[in-house]
């Protein structure tokens, strides 16, 4: 079975998609069997998803583990910006609570834990870089169009 290298690797043995409330410990200090011989996945960090969709805005989707949902506010974005103002700062609003609210319904275990990958995270900022340089020519063109006379 070929294993992807994942951003926030968790231990070696089987995955499970419940969170374990026990303390985290060391991988075999305790009896076989026992909750200390359990490894636990590490949790999420709401505050630092939330500021990964302020900085970027999807990526704190993509840090959680829904990168379609990322995909879908990083177009959102950059549509409303296009259109209007207002529309885009909503979704990117919308956007930035959303990764708040998902990383901390990862950790109370009422939505299921997804790990995020290096190179989704990477492909990811790389079609955030790309739709950039696209609102950005576009809106290069349109004020040159709006400030051109016609002969």
């Amino acid at each position: 079975m070929r294993m992807s290298r994942n951003l926030f690797p968790h231990p070696e043995s089987s995955i499970s998609t419940e969170i374990m409330r026990e303390p985290i410990g060391f991988t075999g200090t305790g009896a076989p069997g026992t909750m200390a011989d359990t490894p636990v996945m590490g949790e999420k960090n709401p505050a630092f998803a939330a500021g990964l969709s302020l900085l970027f805005p999807g990526l704190g989707q993509v840090y959680n583990g829904e990168t379609g949902k990322g995909v879908l506010v990083l177009f959102g974005v950059l549509a409303g910006l296009l259109v209007m103002l207002i529309p885009g700062v909503a979704v990117w609003l919308f956007g930035i609570y959303d990764a708040w609210a998902t990383a901390r319904r990862m950790n109370a275990g009422t939505v299921p834990f997804r790990e995020a990958r290096l190179a989704t995270v990477l492909l990811f900022m790389l079609v955030w870089t790309a739709g950039m340089f696209a609102l950005l020519a576009l809106a290069a063109l349109a004020a040159f169009a709006a400030f051109t006379v016609p002969l």
